[in-house]
């Protein structure tokens, strides 16, 4: 669904395409597209965390990531909270296998967590994130038990600040081709682009394909892009807005910002080798 919005708002800009620096500016973003492969790291910092997303990519083919994962799949990997280079293989954006010990894993083939792993009363949420609950005053409080009654949890888990990683993964060349598609103000200055984003744009970016427990109900933000030899080289992207997402106690509308600079490098020169067993869970 993403794509076709995507394709309909590349087609919207295209018609409109002339000659100026702002047209200019957006054939700059979009010719990442036509590049036969590249590689790029990710720096996010949202409410609860910053984390990096390290990505190699190649055009109609396989994605390599190193990258931290939702909390339900790191409980079930065995890994710690500060375990943020979890190797990932990506077929699309949301198929995807996971380097375990035992070889490459599919997210759903893997084993349910040691009971051990919890304190008495806590039972993580499907979409690995920070639970979320009504207290007394009927105001929402991440972490707390119904009532309002705190529930014992692992040191770890205990971060009341909600993080928007999700297990699915944005391709740079499709976040700018939202970005400069999906624009309701652009400015060129020397070699920077700057501008504000639709309703719409900002909600693509905020939330990836594949979330069903997760859907945006409003959303803005900013971008900032940056160019080099007629190529987007690095980008900055802010966003705020309200998320509705499935928890233990049903759906729930929680508040969001999160900052994300890109940095796009080896444009042409990127290999990836994808393991025979992690291709053929992929089917391809």
């Amino acid at each position: 669904m993403k794509r076709l919005v995507i394709a309909g708002l590349i087609a919207a800009t295209a018609t409109r395409a002339c000659a100026g620096p702002i047209e200019l500016a957006i054939i700059a973003a979009m010719r990442l597209s036509d590049q036969p492969n590249y590689s790029w790291t990710a720096t996010v910092a949202d409410d609860a965390r910053t984390y990096d997303i390290d990505g190699r990519t190649v055009r109609g083919g396989f994605t390599h990531v190193k990258m931290p994962v939702v909390a339900a799949v790191r409980r079930k990997l065995g890994r710690s909270v500060t375990d943020t280079q979890i190797e990932l293989i990506f077929r699309g954006n949301v198929a995807c296998v996971i380097e375990t010990e035992t070889g490459w894993v599919r997210p759903g083939d893997l084993p349910a967590p040691a009971p051990d792993n919890y304190e008495f009363g806590h039972l993580p949420m499907a979409t690995g994130h920070t639970p979320i609950f009504r207290t007394r005053t009927g105001s929402i409080a991440p972490g707390a038990g119904a009532g309002g009654i705190n529930v014992p949890r692992k040191r770890e888990e205990r971060s009341t600040a909600y993080s928007n990683l999700q297990l699915a993964i944005s391709h740079p060349h499709e976040e700018l081709a939202v970005i400069v598609s999906g624009h309701t103000a652009l400015t060129v200055e020397d070699n920077v682009v700057s501008g504000t984003l639709t309703e719409l744009a900002a909600q693509l970016l905020l939330v990836h394909d594949g979330q069903n427990e997760i859907s945006p109900v409003r959303a803005k933000g900013t971008f900032k892009l940056w160019l080099h030899a007629g190529l987007v080289t690095k980008y900055q992207v802010k966003l705020q807005g309200l998320l509705s997402i499935e928890t233990r106690n049903g759906r729930r509308e929680i508040y969001v910002q999160q900052s994300t600079v890109t940095q796009i490098k080896n444009i042409g020169m990127t290999t990836i080798e994808v393991p025979d067993a992690a291709r053929a869970k992929l089917g391809g």
